[in-house]
């Protein structure tokens, strides 16, 4: 579960932020069917790598591992075709997937790289922990080196600031399977939460709450739109959709529970986490569905409390 007993951390909100594509390696040494095993084995240990996509007419048709050159080194047929030996049912990862799903699919699965598709579905990239972690660390020093400037020239203006806590209310239409676009609304409700100077964990809780809600929309239901409302005490989003309505709330409700099909699961999404993460996230937080209607969630955030009320 993305996330930690007393809240989320930047490094959280970073996940959901980034894309795969931001983080994976687009220099990926594959091999073919017709390769063999030896020819595998000479490159894995060239390149110190434990496993390379296998492509067949540019498309991903299975993984070669280590542990497959070990097994026909064992049984002395080295020599024998990569198509013989290789993996054909393969975990993939699409490139403008958030981070989160990626760590999500690194704690389900055992698997070291997942192999990363297009649109199109052609290999892109291939993604490992270790890249997570690098492409994190240079984000959060880009955010160390911004917040200094920023601390540098408050100090030069001290006094200048003005704090508008006037009401803002915002309207974002969500589609149906619109992927590329998931992350509109919680990106505006976070720039504005740092324009009024909210504490960073308040508006980190509610840019993650708000995507999760959007993502739900985008992959479970036929499409709806967020609400916002954001004044001096409390931030509002209510997600709503136009269904088809979830049958049993208090199953959706529960970590790892999900109805999503397995092409979105295919996809990186669907891990059974968004309604908890959105619950964790919120001061207070209600959902109403009703089966061949939709589903509308109504989701409150203090701007007063930095630690969430509703969510432990």
């Amino acid at each position: 579960m993305i996330g930690t007993a007393n809240g989320f951390s930047v490094a959280h909100e970073l996940v959901y932020t980034l894309k795969v594509r931001d983080a994976m390696r687009t220099d990926v040494i594959t091999v073919t069917p017709e390769n063999t095993l030896r020819e595998v084995q000479v490159l894995l240990r060239e390149h110190r790598f434990s496993g390379t996509p296998v492509l067949a007419d540019g498309r991903l048709v299975g993984i070669v591992s280590i542990e497959d050159i070990i097994n026909a080194l064992d049984r002395g047929h080295i020599s024998q075709r990569v198509a013989d030996w290789m993996t054909r049912s393969v975990v993939t990862i699409q490139d403008n997937m958030p981070l989160s799903r990626a760590v999500e699919f690194f704690q389900r699965y055992p698997y070291g790289r997942l192999p990363v598709l297009d649109s199109g579905g052609r290999l892109c990239g291939i993604l490992t922990p270790s890249d997570i972690i690098a492409r994190l660390m240079v984000e959060l020093n880009r955010l160390a080196e911004d917040a200094a400037r920023r601390e540098t020239d408050l100090m030069a203006r001290a006094g200048t600031r003005v704090t508008d806590g006037s009401e803002l209310k915002m309207d974002f239409r969500v589609s149906a399977g619109d992927f590329d676009n998931a992350g509109i609304a919680s990106a505006r409700i976070k720039a504005v939460l740092k324009e009024r100077g909210v504490d960073a964990r308040i508006v980190r809780r509610a840019a993650i709450a708000t995507y999760e809600a959007e993502t739900n929309i985008v992959i479970h239901s036929m499409g709806g739109k967020i609400h916002t409302a954001i004044n001096a005490e409390r931030v509002l989003v209510e997600a709503i959709d136009w269904g088809p309505g979830i049958e049993d709330v208090e199953k959706a409700m529960q970590p790892g529970f999900s109805t999503a099909s397995e092409l979105v699961r295919a996809m990186g999404f669907g891990a059974g986490m968004g309604l908890p993460n959105i619950q964790k996230c919120a001061d207070r937080f209600e959902i109403h569905s009703t089966v061949g209607s939709g589903t509308h969630l109504r989701i409150e955030l203090d701007l007063r409390s930095a630690v969430p009320q509703g969510g432990e």
